[in-house]
C-alpha cells in the first residue's frame, strides 16, 4: 500500500470514530452556586466589561491546596507563580494566605518587592542585566533561579564588577529527564552538566546554593513529578551526596491543572480533520455540510489533589528525603490557584439572527483560545437557567476571531443582558493585548461588597512614553 492510501484509510478511520464530549450539565454545579446578585451588582454598579474576583473563593481555593500538600510532605513551602496573574489585590491574598512569591521578570519582581514578600524566588531563562543587578541588590529577599551557564557566567561577572561583599542566594533549573525535547529544551541546565555548575558555584565566594529547581507543566497526573523526582534523587546520589546534604531545598514547580476545564472538540483528531475540509468546503461545495459539531467539548479529566500529594510524597521520601532528611520542598502552583477565582462579565449590546456581539473583546485574554481550542461555560446572568442554547457571542473587535463562544446558559438572550464567563483567573488578565479597546476593570467581590481593584485602562495609559 502506497504511503498515501495508507494517509486516506488513517483519516478514514479517524473520521469515523465517535468523538468523546461530555455533557453541559457537568457546568451546572458551577452555575448553582453563582452568587447572581453580587455580579449583576459589580456589573449595574462598575460597568462592564470587567473582570470580577471572588476573594474569599481565591482563599479557601488557596488553602486547600495548602492542607492537601501539608497532610503529606514535611517542611513545604508555597510560593504563587505571579506570571499567571499579577494583579497586585490578587497576589496579596495569596501573600496574605502564606504563600511566597514566584516572580519571572522585572516588573513581578519589582510587584513582589513592593507588596512586602520576604521570601522570592525569581525564575526565567533570559534575565536581563537590569535584573540580576536588582537581584543583588536585594539579595536578602531573592533566591535567583539559574537557567543556563551563560546566566551563571553573567552574574559572577557582575558581581565581580560590582566589588560586593553580598552573598547571592542561587539555585540551578535542572532538566533531570536529559531527553526532554522541543519547547522545554528551552529551560534549564541538562543533569549531565549539573556538577560542573556546582563545582563553578564552590568557587565564587559571592554564591551560595541553596536549592535544584524542575518544572513542569499542565499536568493532570502526578506522573512527571515522580519521573523527575526518581531521575533527579538517583544523579544526586551518584554524583553529589555531599553538596546535596547541604542543600536548603528542592523546588518541584508547578504545572498543576484546575478540574473542570475543557477543550473544543476540534481539537479531537476528527476535529483536526473538519478544520482541514471545511477550510476548503466552500471551494468544493457550498452546501457541504461535516457530520461533526466542533464546537462541543470535553473536560480535560485531572485526578484529586489529594492524589498528586500523595505520589509526589512517596518519591520525595524514596528518592530525595534519604539523601537529606531537612531538605525543604518549595511548590510554585499559578492556574490551580486563580482559575475559577475569575469570571469575565460582558453585556448584550447587539443582536443578530444566529449571533450577539458583546461589549468585551478577546483582547482581554491576550489570546483567540475560544475560537481556537478551549472552552467556558457562558451564564446569562439577566435570564438565569440550567438550559444551554446555540448562539456565537461575539466581542466588539474588529477581528472576525474575536469570540467567546457559541452556546450559553440561559433562558434566552437579549441586548442588556449580563454574561458571565467563568474561570477565567489564569493567563487572562496578565496576557491581555494592547489592541482596539482598553484593558478592563478588575472588580473584587468581599462578602457582600464590591470594589474596583484595578481602574479601566485610560487614553493616558496606552499612549503614556508614546511622542504626541
Amino acid at each position: 500500500m502506497k504511503k498515501i492510501d495508507r494517509v486516506v484509510e488513517s483519516v478514514k478511520k479517524i473520521w469515523k470514530e465517535k468523538t468523546p464530549v461530555d455533557h453541559p450539565s457537568v457546568y451546572h454545579k458551577y452555575i448553582n452556586e453563582l452568587d447572581r446578585d453580587i455580579l449583576l451588582k459589580a456589573a449595574n454598579k462598575l460597568g462592564t466589561p470587567q473582570y470580577v474576583l471572588n476573594q474569599d473563593e481565591l482563599i479557601k481555593r488557596a488553602i486547600f491546596f495548602k492542607e492537601t500538600f501539608t497532610g503529606y510532605i514535611p517542611n513545604v513551602e508555597f510560593f504563587y507563580a505571579t506570571k499567571c496573574n499579577d494583579l497586585p489585590f490578587l497576589v496579596k491574598t495569596l501573600k496574605v494566605t502564606g504563600f511566597n512569591a514566584d516572580v519571572a521578570g522585572m516588573f513581578e519582581l519589582k510587584l513582589a518587592l513592593k507588596l512586602g514578600f520576604k521570601k522570592i524566588i525569581f525564575t526565567g531563562p533570559g534575565k536581563s542585566e537590569e535584573e540580576l543587578k536588582l537581584v543583588i541588590k536585594k539579595n536578602r529577599q531573592v533566591i535567583l533561579n539559574i537557567d543556563n551557564m551563560d546566566e551563571l557566567d553573567r552574574l559572577i561577572a557582575l558581581l565581580k564588577e560590582s566589588k560586593t561583599r553580598r552573598k547571592i542566594k542561587i539555585s540551578f533549573r535542572v532538566n533531570p529527564d536529559s531527553t526532554v525535547t522541543k519547547v522545554w529544551s528551552k529551560f534549564g541546565i541538562d543533569i549531565k552538566h549539573l556538577k560542573d555548575a556546582v563545582t563553578k558555584v564552590k568557587k565564587n565566594q559571592n554564591l551560595k546554593l541553596v536549592g535544584l529547581h524542575f518544572h513542569s507543566s499542565w499536568n493532570k497526573t502526578p506522573e512527571r513529578y515522580m519521573k523527575k523526582i526518581k531521575l533527579l534523587g538517583d544523579y544526586l546520589r551518584k554524583n553529589m551526596q555531599a553538596e546535596t546534604k547541604k542543600l536548603e531545598f528542592l523546588d518541584i514547580g508547578g504545572g498543576f491543572y484546575p478540574e473542570d476545564v475543557a477543550s473544543l472538540a476540534k481539537t479531537s483528531n476528527k476535529g483536526g480533520i473538519a478544520n482541514i475540509v471545511q477550510e476548503f468546503a466552500e471551494d468544493l461545495n457550498p452546501k457541504m455540510k461535516l457530520d461533526f459539531n466542533q464546537y462541543k467539548f470535553k473536560i480535560n479529566k485531572v485526578v484529586p489533589l489529594e492524589h498528586f500529594a500523595r505520589e509526589i510524597s512517596t518519591q520525595l521520601f524514596l528518592y530525595i528525603y534519604p539523601l537529606n532528611k531537612k531538605i525543604k520542598i518549595y511548590m510554585e502552583p499559578g492556574r490551580f490557584l486563580v482559575t475559577h477565582s475569575t469570571s469575565i462579565l460582558l453585556k448584550v449590546i447587539a443582536t443578530k439572527p444566529n449571533a450577539v456581539i458583546v461589549d468585551g473583546g478577546i483582547n482581554l485574554l491576550g489570546d483567540y483560545r475560544f475560537e481556537e481550542y478551549a472552552y467556558a461555560p457562558i451564564v446569562n446572568l439577566s435570564q438565569p437557567s440550567l438550559n444551554i442554547k446555540r448562539k456565537t457571542i461575539y466581542g466588539p473587535l474588529c477581528d472576525p476571531s474575536d469570540l467567546w463562544g457559541f452556546s450559553y446558559f440561559g433562558a434566552g438572550i437579549k441586548k442588556g443582558d449580563v454574561l458571565a464567563v467563568l474561570h477565567q483567573g489564569a493567563y487572562s488578565f496578565a496576557c491581555a493585548w494592547r489592541f482596539i479597546k482598553p484593558t478592563a476593570k478588575y472588580v473584587a467581590i468581599t462578602g457582600d461588597q464590591v470594589a474596583i481593584v484595578k481602574e479601566e485602562e485610560k487614553f493616558q495609559d496606552r499612549y503614556s512614553g508614546c511622542r504626541l
